[in-house]
């Protein structure tokens, strides 16, 4: 969640999308219908019964039995009175607002921002009266980019009502007093506002902290936001032996942060001391924790830690670039044996020292893609993610669209993950709607895919749709050309293995249904790279056919744009089609597709020639050629 205080939400735009990105064929011929939601920063939770909870940003919920159909229990923050598990947000964050996220700074004029909770059951936290166990929901408020603060609130019910206990993490506070954004709120750290006062007075021994850091401020006393965090995004989890409490949390600024808490209050329990964690070898600030990730403002937020007990492995994702469609938010995934890390991705990466460069760190695990026929996906972002006791996996996150005119409707998607042949859970290519994955024939997976190749890129712009053939005696060809196996997990599927170009790709091959009206499930392959790319794959009918040569017709309008700017030659083969090329005025254009500078503007009409296996069609384009300068 990046502090994006002004975003409205449309409702009648999102009802829209729901109905036009929902599957609608017979229920004997799906698994499931999937029914949307709109829960931004969706933080999955499953009750002691099994029910099934999101909860997100702007006090959103939601609740699904099965993680495919799901209810929204509360939409947004309304007037902000007798708000389903909140109350009157006035009341319940009236502290916390005191520094932050009420009609102050960037939502002076639109009342609230709250922000990202995570929920977590802890047995082991005791009340007042002494009995024990409380649902604890840990949120942020924001007023701007930098101040902000993390309070929770404790129920002994999962539906509430939930009461506020401590503000327990503040960030933007300053030497000098600065206001920020559009408010005459005073920063001065040791002002009423804050702890910082009260933590200085105990020390480091009493439970406080020795002094404040001259990290946290610049030279003129202003807030040092490229070392320190955002205080945003909370994220709660017990370590593998279930014995120690944690929250990680921040944005951008100086960073992601892991900070450990008494398991009996929910309180911090704060370093007191810079120190550097003897296992990670990562930096110790004494107010903000153990340095994960980030700093020098590099892009990144919404850490979500989850520990798997299969592989003994801590996973750490975390969301680059900025929340809005064009903004090219994505996943990042890393990994580490020990909660404070160091946390590592495919490439040997350490998130630590992600300053610099960060689009080379941590699997990109979904950018911005279109398959044929489907509403293209965009800005997929801010998960959680969710191993259930029967060592299922799924990852659950805000989805936005490529929709025009351009809006910024956003739904909660699942889908399932598996683990690779070196551990990694690689996520599936379509969202969940109750399939299975199993053992297949040679026969079942050799053959022709709509490929994506998510990349590492950081930006707005969608990737290009390509096709990838994988043939009868191991050879890839296409996008990638390379060699191709396929071998029995032990986990109730196959492990796919490509080389290709340089990069090792291991996943899984998994039949499933497209998000669209086809009731037919198709063969898919997911794996990832040593690269830190993940690659998906969706079988097209036979060799590729009519699809492959629509996919290649419609791509070609840009092929032909460019390489005409450029003075180039146009392609004998794209998209794993062939290309005959017949120009109209060869002099400007010739029929092999080379491109000559014309004395004056001139108009070609050039028409290609696709060919997809055994199927052939023609594609005429309408081409202007201007002189070279």
């Amino acid at each position: 969640m990046k502090a994006d205080v002004k975003h409205v939400f449309i409702a009648a735009a999102v009802a829209a999308l729901c109905a036009a990105s929902c599957v609608s064929a017979a229920a004997d011929e799906r698994p499931a219908e999937p029914v949307h939601v709109c829960v931004h920063d969706p933080s999955i939770f499953v009750d002691a019964d099994g029910m099934n909870y999101v909860f997100g940003s702007h006090t959103a919920v939601a609740s699904s039995e099965d993680l495919i159909g799901w209810k929204q229990l509360n939409f947004d923050y309304g007037n902000g009175k007798n708000v389903p598990f909140y109350g009157n947000l006035e009341e319940t964050f009236a502290e916390p607002f005191k520094w932050a996220g009420f009609d102050d700074g960037d939502v002076s004029g639109n009342g609230y921002a709250v922000w990202a909770p995570d929920i977590i059951w802890n047995p082991y936290y005791v009340w007042d009266d002494g009995s024990t166990g409380a649902y604890m929901l840990y949120a942020c408020t924001s007023s701007t980019w930098r101040r902000s603060c993390i309070c929770f609130l404790v129920s002994k019910e999962i539906s509430g009502p939930y009461t506020y206990v401590d503000t327990i993490v503040y960030s933007g506070f300053t030497k000098n007093g600065e206001t920020d954004g559009k408010s005459s709120r005073d920063t001065t750290w040791d002002n009423d506002y804050l702890n910082l006062s009260e933590l200085v007075g105990l020390g480091a021994e009493g439970g406080g902290i020795d002094e404040i850091s001259d990290n946290w401020f610049n030279a003129d006393g202003s807030w040092n936001h490229t070392y320190a965090p955002n205080a945003i995004d909370p994220n709660l989890l017990f370590d593998a032996d279930g014995e120690k409490l944690y929250m990680s949390y921040g944005s951008w600024s100086g960073g992601m942060y892991l900070l450990e808490l008494d398991r009996e209050t929910g309180k911090p329990i704060y370093p007191g001391t810079d120190s550097v964690d003897e296992v990670s070898g990562n930096y110790v600030d004494r107010y903000f924790g153990v340095h994960l990730i980030g700093g020098d403002h590099q892009s990144g937020e919404g850490p979500y830690i989850s520990y798997d007990p299969e592989t003994k492995y801590y996973y750490f994702y975390c969301t680059y670039g900025g929340l809005a469609s064009n903004g090219g938010y994505n996943m990042r995934l890393f990994r580490s044996e020990n909660i404070t890390g160091p946390y590592l991705d495919a490439a040997g990466n350490n998130a630590a020292d992600n300053k610099v460069n960060g689009d080379k760190y941590g699997i990109k695990l979904i950018g911005n893609y279109a398959f044929y026929d489907q509403i293209g996906k965009k800005a997929a972002g801010h998960n959680s993610q969710l191993t259930t006791e029967d060592g299922k996996r799924y990852l659950v996150y805000h989805q936005r669209f490529d929709m025009k005119p351009q809006l910024e409707a956003h739904e909660v998607r699942v889908h399932q993950q598996f683990l690779n042949e070196d551990l990694w859970p690689v996520t599936a290519v379509y969202e969940y709607i109750g399939e299975a994955p199993e053992n297949y024939e040679d026969g079942d997976v050799t053959g022709s895919y709509e490929f994506v190749n998510h990349g590492n890129k950081t930006d707005g712009d969608m990737i290009e749709t390509q096709m990838v053939t994988l043939e009868e005696g191991g050879a890839v060809s296409g996008a990638l050309t390379g060699t191709w196996t396929k071998a029995d997990s032990g986990r109730g599927y196959d492990y796919l293995t490509i080389e290709a170009d340089g990069v090792t790709y291991k996943g899984y091959f998994y039949r499933q249904h497209k998000e669209n009206t086809e009731p037919d499930a198709v063969m898919t392959f997911s794996a990832l790279g040593d690269d830190n790319t993940c690659i998906w794959g969706s079988m097209t009918d036979g060799e590729g056919g009519e699809m492959a040569a629509e996919m290649a017709a419609e791509s070609l309008k840009k092929v032909i744009l460019e390489t005409v700017k450029s003075f180039g030659t146009l392609p004998a083969e794209y998209m794993g089609c062939t290309i005959e090329w017949v120009s109209s005025d060869e002099a400007v254009i010739t029929n092999d597709g080379q491109i000559i500078s014309p004395a004056e503007k001139t108009k070609v009409e050039l028409t290609a020639k696709i060919t997809s296996g055994e199927f052939t069609m023609e594609r005429t384009y309408n081409v202007t050629v201007k002189p070279e300068n």
